[in-house]
């Protein structure tokens, strides 16, 4: 009798039947319309009351830059990926991306994520266990991000520093479903490839990276002669007595060597200004 019995949500106040209520780990109940206001990439019977409270609000959010940021934009200011329902949208102008898929097109809130939170993506598959069907029954790309919690809602030890997403871990985005091609989604992953100065996987791009270096050895080389520029405008400084020209310099050397770090270690992170200019001006209002 318990188990068919009528729960209420504890958001909306609601009853809710067995089939359109989920059962939250501290053992309250969230109804099918309220979970609507979660994320598509999170699982709301992994957490609690207050998380999820915190996490509805941080979607509010979120919708709010979409509709400041990214509606008004048209599709010439997006690089737009997708294989029948499923696919990614990037917006290099405010350094974030958008996830696309069915289960995200029935959520209240639109949803972005920052590019300076990705810790790592790599194509996947999922194995077809049918006897005579393709070699893989699903293949796409898997995106992680730097974040405090997995997706099974367990303090997330694999996180590593810097830019974090708070709620989502990892996404995978199935770019063909039934396939023998383990490399389903390679043009968005070409994309990511360069957002992140990764080697290009394509023959042209392998060839021209062999005269230019990937994208991280770019930055890396041009920080180098940054700092080299500032190195001599220093010493230059100096001989003359010129206080005013060794601060300029100092403060040059500053930013070559940010951007050295930055190249090396988190090449992701030169949209860090970007995304954070796109989200003051998307919510100092609100």
């Amino acid at each position: 009798m318990g188990l068919f019995s009528k729960k209420t949500c504890c958001f909306c106040g609601k009853e809710a039947g067995l089939l359109s209520r989920k059962k939250l780990h501290d053992k309250n109940y969230i109804c099918k319309d309220c979970e609507k206001n979660c994320s598509a990439y999170i699982e709301a019977s992994n957490f609690d009351k207050e998380f999820l409270q915190n996490h509805i609000e941080y979607m509010k959010k979120q919708n709010s830059l979409y509709e400041k940021e990214v509606a008004p934009l048209d599709n010439s200011q997006k690089e737009r990926y997708v294989s029948g329902w499923n696919g990614i949208n990037f917006i290099d102008s405010i350094g974030m991306f958008e996830v696309l898929s069915p289960k995200y097109d029935k959520k209240n809130a639109k949803e972005l994520f920052r590019y300076d939170q990705v810790q790592d993506f790599e194509y996947y598959t999922v194995a077809n266990s049918s006897q005579d069907g393709k070699k893989y029954s699903e293949a796409g790309i898997e995106i992680k991000f730097r974040c405090p919690i997995d997706e099974n809602g367990w303090k997330n030890n694999d996180s590593e520093g810097g830019r974090q997403h708070p709620y989502v871990s990892k996404i995978r985005i199935p770019f063909e479903k039934n396939t023998d091609d383990a490399t389903c989604g390679s043009l968005a992953k070409a994309h990511m490839n360069k957002l992140f100065g990764r080697a290009s996987e394509s023959v042209a791009g392998s060839i021209k990276e062999s005269f230019t270096g990937t994208g991280t050895q770019q930055a890396q080389a041009k920080a180098g002669i940054e700092s080299l520029k500032s190195l001599g405008n220093l010493a230059k400084a100096a001989i003359q007595n010129d206080s005013e020209g060794m601060e300029n310099a100092k403060s040059e050397l500053k930013n070559a060597a940010t951007d050295m770090m930055n190249a090396t270690f988190n090449y992701g992170a030169k949209y860090t200004q970007i995304a954070d200019d796109a989200e003051k001006r998307a919510w100092e209002n609100n």
